[in-house]
């Protein structure tokens, strides 16, 4: 069966490598055809393939009515080719969805409704209700189930900074800055922090400061009470600025880091070439399989005169709505979701279970989750993007980074940068309306 899985992620990487090729993900045949059913699961995320693909096995060994091809799809391009797929009606039976992308594949109708299997389950019950919140971001209606809950935190490596004399991480913008320019020396290629300018994860990062420094809209959204986004004023500029100058004046950030992904920034810092990175919570089991599980420290994002905001996300389940096998589909997920395999498959490879009796895992005691956790249990203080807008995944992953990105190579002000994405804001939000 792996051979078998390694064969069909080479078939699936080759068929959706030409920009206008088909991606060879095909649904289901028919359940009157004979022999077990065949489902397709894809899988659009760097991490966690291999645990994927062993509990797609062991199902499938262990049903043996129902035989589960893992198809792998490159997670920088999972928008545009999923979408071609599921228009050209040959996306996977089920997948692996980012909150992120919810909106965009659940609007046209791609994505199954699962409201009846989770009420006649209880399985919505099971889930960390911030997941399920998300779950729900498409007319109050679940279109995934989580499997993964996780804040966008602060990650730094105690060996450089106890190299460096710093005790702790930093609680403040202020004292962020002062920290990452004491543990930088360009001379040995070591940097305080990473500022991302590429990729979907630099958003979460310059964000924190605007909204940090300048405060949130109305239920901690990016919206005031007349539904126009907030962050286009003087203290939003101003956050920028202060993220901007960790770049533009205190160099404390390599050079290539304003176009940089996250993979890049993740190599940097693997390499101890950085010692402060932000990201989401796949880093909890990546980080320290590169510098040690004893070397990566946590933290929450540095305050602001507004207060101490974070940002949080989930990835979960989802079937199909085309798939003629849906039945399924949704006992895979059962499957995939008990406690002992989500529980297991986020130790090695994830963040946060989204099942709530996993909370109580010995491995959640850990010193590096005790960050995380406080963020998520910490409610009042969490940012309610608008991912329920669609195009919001876009807006994130290709509109910001080009922004963010010219703001840091110095082609416009932080004032004309925040003006940019307030009006792209107020046009995701018009759209929907």
């Amino acid at each position: 069966m792996a051979d078998q899985h390694q064969a069909i992620r080479r078939t699936v990487l080759r068929g959706l490598g030409a920009a206008a090729a088909m991606p060879v993900v095909g649904t289901s045949p028919a359940r009157a055809q004979a022999g077990p059913a065949k489902i397709a699961f894809g899988w659009p995320f760097a991490n966690g393939t291999q645990g994927v693909e062993e509990l797609a096995k062991r199902f499938s060994e262990e049903k043996k009515s129902i035989q589960v091809e893992v198809q792998v799809i490159p997670q920088a391009q999972v928008i545009p080719r999923l979408t071609t797929a599921f228009a050209g009606g040959q996306a996977p039976d089920c997948m692996g969805m980012s909150d992120a992308w919810l909106v965009q594949f659940a609007t046209p109708g791609w994505l199954e409704n699962l409201e009846g299997e989770l009420n006649s389950s209880g399985l919505d019950k099971q889930i960390v209700p911030a997941s399920m919140q998300l779950a729900r971001l498409v007319k109050g209606q679940a279109h995934y189930v989580g499997f993964i809950v996780e804040p966008y935190a602060v990650y730094y490596n105690r060996k450089l900074f106890a190299e460096a004399g710093v005790s702790a991480a930093p609680k403040d913008i202020d004292e962020f800055r002062k920290v990452a320019a004491k543990l930088t020396d360009a001379s040995k290629n070591r940097y305080g922090y990473y500022v991302l300018g590429g990729s979907g994860w630099q958003f979460q990062q310059w964000s924190g400061f605007v909204m940090n420094y300048g405060g949130l809209g109305v239920d901690n959204t990016f919206y005031d009470a007349q539904g126009n986004a907030v962050i286009d004023g003087p203290r939003y500029a101003q956050g920028l600025q202060q993220w901007l100058d960790l770049y533009q004046k205190d160099k404390v950030s390599p050079a290539a880091s304003a176009t940089a992904t996250f993979q890049d920034q993740t190599n940097a810092f693997n390499a101890q070439q950085v010692a402060i990175v932000m990201g989401w919570g796949a880093y909890l089991t990546t980080l320290p399989q590169g510098i040690g599980e004893n070397n990566v420290g946590t933290a929450t994002p540095p305050a602001g005169p507004a207060g101490q905001f974070s940002f949080y996300g989930g990835n979960g389940y989802a079937i199909n709505a085309a798939s003629k096998n849906k039945e399924a589909c949704w006992e895979f997920i059962r499957f995939m979701l008990k406690p002992e395999n989500n529980s297991r498959w986020n130790q090695q490879y994830g963040a946060i279970p989204a099942v709530q009796s996993a909370w109580g895992a010995d491995w959640l005691k850990a010193p590096k989750y005790q960050a995380p956790l406080e963020i998520l249990r910490n409610t009042k203080s969490l940012i309610s993007n608008p991912r329920y807008l669609p195009g919001y995944a876009s807006f994130q992953n290709q509109f910001c980074p080009e922004q963010i990105q010219k703001t840091l190579l110095g082609r416009q002000s932080a004032q004309e940068c925040v003006k940019a994405v307030a009006v792209a804001l107020n046009e995701l939000r018009a759209k929907a309306r």
